[in-house]
């Protein structure tokens, strides 16, 4: 609800707040948020990640006057507000989906995120995935998607939860790319080592596992975007050895995969329009030379765990494309992500989180 005035707090330590109020008297979710976001205490901003992960031996309910935000509101550091610094009940409100097939689906995925915004992320999910894929999201079991403060990404994604950025995940993009972490785990009609999740045992395999996912994403997406794209080497022709790409680079080397993935029409795939495009381009692709720091390329990681996929000597692009292809891959111009979209250089060390049935398994983002 939309902010109607401010309230004056004096705490019992003498400390004063000027507190956000709403016409029914309760602090609005979003002056929180941004409360959260922005406080500076002891002369930096809060690490928001690690503040949501730690909790507090205290947690608010997310609807309180300003009178019981008040001392959250001064010291968010010592008390947690649930949704906001701290993780609340999953939401599983889904008498509003009319069609019982997507209802059925999700009421098998569990939102956890401030209530208000639990109807964008299931309109996220649907627009991401049609009807039948989205039944294969949930055949293996329940998800969770976590609407929270994140560090270094715009997602992640860990055995069957997926994390959004607050922030910075709430769009087709990231939710397509996270989604299909867990669908290349659990579909079962992916067959080829592309488009089956990896088997995370080292970098290398991570790396793979990012190059296919991000591949895939740009099949997928409405109008997707990568930071990835900022470890895809190139042949520098002048100094004849690999670099990483200038940001113009970059966002030309993801325009045309986005060409090369949509069969040059630049207009969404799905089902098997989809994998069947990553099956067949992946190899010719730029993303496929995606080399995280103490990674190989991702195409000569693969080669390596499959013999049968060779890394080419050039990039496609030295090795010519169609006027054809540059023209398509022209019409749309995806802007490169923004800084919380890119994954930075120290971001190739993903600590371990656990195991699956399929062996030992990091965080993706």
């Amino acid at each position: 609800m939309p902010q109607a005035g401010f309230e004056r707090i004096v705490l019992s330590n003498g400390k004063e707040a000027n507190i956000p109020v709403d016409k029914d008297g309760y602090v609005p979710v979003e002056s929180l948020i941004k409360r959260f976001n922005f406080v500076v205490e002891q002369g930096h901003v809060r690490n928001r990640p690690k503040d949501y992960d730690e909790h507090a031996s205290v947690v608010l309910p997310i609807k309180m006057t300003p009178r019981e935000a008040a001392a959250w509101w001064v010291s968010p550091n010592s008390y947690d507000v649930e949704y906001i610094d701290a993780p609340g009940k999953a939401h599983y409100n889904v008498s509003g989906i009319k069609d019982q097939d997507l209802q059925g689906v999700h009421k098998k995925i569990g939102i956890v995120c401030p209530p208000h915004m639990e109807k964008e992320v299931r309109t996220l999910i649907n627009e991401a995935y049609p009807k039948s894929e989205l039944k294969k999201l949930v055949a293996d079991g329940p998800i969770t998607v976590t609407v929270r403060p994140l560090e270094e990404s715009a997602g992640d994604y860990w055995k069957n939860k997926i994390n959004l950025d607050m922030e910075h995940g709430l769009n087709n993009s990231t939710v397509v790319h996270e989604g299909l972490h867990h669908m290349r785990m659990v579909d079962k009609d992916r067959r080829g080592p592309i488009t089956r999740a990896q088997d995370i045992k080292d970098k290398n395999s991570m790396v793979i596992e990012e190059s296919c996912t991000v591949a895939e994403q740009m099949a997928r997406g409405k109008d997707p975007s990568s930071g990835y794209y900022q470890f895809v080497q190139i042949f520098d022709e002048n100094k004849k050895r690999w670099r990483y790409p200038t940001e113009k680079e970059a966002l030309d080397m993801m325009r045309e995969d986005r060409a090369l993935f949509t069969k040059g029409t630049n207009k969404p795939l799905s089902g098997r329009d989809a994998i069947e495009s990553v099956e067949q381009n992946w190899s010719r692709s730029n993303i496929s030379r995606l080399k995280l720091p103490g990674t190989k390329s991702a195409i000569s990681a693969m080669s390596a765990v499959t013999g049968s996929i060779k890394a080419p000597t050039k990039p496609r692009a030295a090795q010519g494309r169609s006027n054809k292809s540059k023209s398509a891959a022209a019409k749309k111009k995806p802007a490169l992500s923004e800084k919380k979209h890119t994954p930075k250089k120290q971001a190739a060390k993903k600590k371990t989180s656990g195991r699956t049935s399929r062996g030992k398994q990091t965080r993706r983002k």
